[in-house]
């Protein structure tokens, strides 16, 4: 009895799987290439979220609040950044202690910063449903 016809097959499903496995392989690896571009300058950034906020946020340094879907109001100093797929942003949080005049009443939890070495944040913007100002001049 031959079994030629059964190690034919084998050597065409083992080169068929090797092929397949390339394949996904170099898919992954395209994936894995892709970085995602923080955007610095408040022009490009408008761009690519065409919203009042952002390049004003770029440039001012000031007193903001972010009120995200969860009810917190996020407050910060600046936009420092914002993903190029208009997903992330880069913040500077504001400290707490410098911002004791904000409504202790404001239906909101306040969230700033932990510390002074610790100001730097990323906010996911699809979870952001309000931009405001929060210091008047």
């Amino acid at each position: 009895m031959s079994f030629g016809w059964a190690v034919d097959a084998l050597v065409v499903f083992g080169g068929l799987s090797g092929w397949a496995a390339a394949y996904f392989s170099w898919r992954e690896w395209q994936n894995t290439k892709k970085k995602i571009a923080m955007l610095t300058d408040a022009g490009a950034a408008a761009e690519v979220l065409p919203a009042w906020y952002t390049s004003r946020m770029m440039t001012d340094h000031w007193t903001f609040g972010l009120l995200t879907e969860a009810g917190q109001m996020v407050v910060i100093k600046r936009i420092t950044a914002l993903s190029d797929d208009g997903r992330w942003i880069d913040v500077e949080l504001a400290e707490n202690d410098e911002l004791d005049w904000l409504p202790k009443d404001y239906p909101a939890d306040f969230v700033f910063a932990v510390g002074p070495e610790r100001t730097s944040a990323s906010l996911q913007i699809s979870k952001i449903v309000a931009a405001v100002d929060l210091m008047n001049s």
